[in-house]
């Protein structure tokens, strides 16, 4: 028996695959894969797994996302990242899009910064 939803809010067969329920139950009523997985009678790991595959979780690492909003609607990297459900920089989302072959770009080449390249760009400390 389920503490935090509803029988009538769980569907009827594999709710741990609904995309629609796992992003309902995640995003809007605010539950954990933990907890989603505790309601539903099922491993965290099914949940997180199936969360991860429709990309609910993660979504910059969900291919069809991203061909959605960069190729389709012609969304930028920055843009990508700016939307609420996306929790990532905008380097994370060009890597992705890189490594799924949606730009040019080389994977590998992408990089998140180093500190000692930021170095020679900090203002120099005052007494």
């Amino acid at each position: 028996m389920p503490f935090r939803l509803s029988e009538e809010e769980i569907p009827d067969e594999q709710p741990h695959r609904n995309r629609e329920f796992l992003k309902w139950a995640y995003h809007e009523r605010g539950l954990s894969p933990r907890t989603i997985a505790y309601e539903l009678g099922v491993s965290k790991s099914r949940v997180t797994v199936h969360m991860e595959r429709l990309g609910v979780l993660r979504p910059w690492r969900h291919e069809d996302t991203l061909r959605r909003l960069h190729v389709e609607r012609g969304l930028s990297a920055d843009k990508i990242a700016a939307r609420d459900e996306f929790d990532c920089s905008p380097t994370t989302v060009r890597k992705w899009l890189a490594e799924y072959g949606l730009t040019d770009d080389d994977p590998d080449d992408i990089t998140y910064g180093r500190l000692d390249d930021l170095d020679s760009e900090s203002p120099t400390p005052t007494a």
